[in-house]
């Protein structure tokens, strides 16, 4: 009995410790500006003149609908029903007619650098709240794939 028992807590546990994945692909409304954006048990919310979920057609994507900022608002990513959880990575691009080579992007005050082409961001942020996404610049970007652990609530 007690290695049953043994054996269900480390099954619960793994369950607990594997990591979620935010792609948008089943979103709707798609091309609509609307905030908050929730998906995959995450909240999107901006503060920008167009948050939302694109369709595939948006330059720089991977073909698959994902989210839309723009316009120099930030995103603010929580746990949907709120607590801790940790921010793996996530997909991010410069997007909707962008021509510039690079743009910077600030995640909970680190500075990272968007490039041309959906590109993976480590981020590996534990036990947070919320994870605030602000550009330092003008203009639209994207993000798919959100790789996340749920935490407590």
């Amino acid at each position: 009995m007690k290695t049953v028992l043994v054996v269900l807590s480390i099954a619960l546990l793994a369950g607990f410790a594997s990591a979620s994945t935010v792609d948008f692909n089943s979103y709707s409304p798609l091309n609509v500006c609307a905030s908050p954006i929730v998906s995959g048990g995450l909240t999107f919310t901006g503060n920008a003149f167009c948050t939302g979920v694109w369709d595939a057609t948006s330059p720089n994507s991977n073909g698959t609908p994902a989210l839309i900022n723009g316009y120099s608002g930030n995103v603010t990513i929580t746990l949907t029903g709120g607590g801790t959880f940790t921010l793996n990575s996530f997909d991010m691009t410069i997007s909707w007619y962008d021509g510039n080579p690079s743009e910077v992007i600030t995640v909970n005050g680190t500075p990272i650098t968007l490039i041309q082409g959906l590109q993976t961001y480590n981020l590996n942020l534990s036990n947070v709240t919320s994870v605030v996404v602000s550009p330092d610049t003008s203009g639209y970007w994207l993000m798919d794939n959100v790789v996340y652990n749920g935490g407590t609530t």
